[in-house]
């Protein structure tokens, strides 16, 4: 072992020493104070992992001379943690950050119906209103709309309205992401579409706040 053993110390908070060197690394932080602070301040920041497992005290506790009692003051009792444990807090971790990464992703993204743009004919209508902006772009015979959105509220929640031989109906919703963006995409029976609007959940399509064509 060095003079200070900085390699050893890392591993002894995780857990990685066999007995003997553990107790080599407590001989020489009983004697040199300086090691026995980078000690402590290695086994403190593995305070909350050693929560998740029953803990396993060492045969001894860490124990200072005398002359460094703010030393001692900083010194926590030592709790031995397996790797394993930390390997696999550390994969849960990750599991969990990948995981909320990909759900946000999945709430942010914006679906484009590519097909339905590459192989039909269509036609596209402004929505107009007080605020924001959006667009109606359908097949030629009505047999897809898809709804395009800008401005909007962030998380708020949306009615795409359809007039149709003269009725309106609720044609499909949509959540604006936090930039203010939306789309929806719907397939229906072929006809001709008399009107749109987007109006806030909760309100008609004829409500001020609502977009609308014609």
């Amino acid at each position: 072992m060095t003079q200070h053993p900085y390699d050893e110390i890392e591993a002894f908070a995780l857990g990685s020493l066999d007995d003997q060197t553990q107790r080599a690394v407590l001989d020489h932080a009983d004697t040199c104070p300086s090691c026995a602070v980078l000690l402590a301040d290695a086994m403190s920041g593995l305070g909350a992992l050693a929560a998740l497992e029953t803990p396993r005290p060492l045969e001894r506790d860490l124990a200072l001379p005398f002359t460094a009692p703010a030393v001692a003051a900083r010194v926590t009792p030592l709790r031995r943690v397996s790797l394993s444990a930390w390997a696999a807090f550390a994969a849960a971790a990750a599991c969990l950050a990948l995981l909320f990464w990909n759900v946000q992703l999945c709430n942010e993204a914006i679906s484009v119906p590519v097909g339905a743009l590459v192989h039909s004919h269509f036609i596209h209508h402004a929505l107009r209103g007080p605020s924001a902006s959006a667009k109606a772009i359908q097949a030629v015979d009505g047999h897809w709309v898809y709804v395009v959105a800008d401005g909007l509220s962030p998380g708020a929640r949306y009615v795409v309205w359809e007039t149709r031989a003269g009725a309106t109906t609720r044609a499909s919703t949509l959540t604006a992401n936090r930039n203010g963006q939306a789309t929806a995409y719907m397939e229906q029976t072929a006809g001709a579409i008399d009107a749109v609007a987007l109006a806030p959940e909760g309100k008609d399509p004829s409500d001020p706040s609502a977009l609308r064509w014609p």
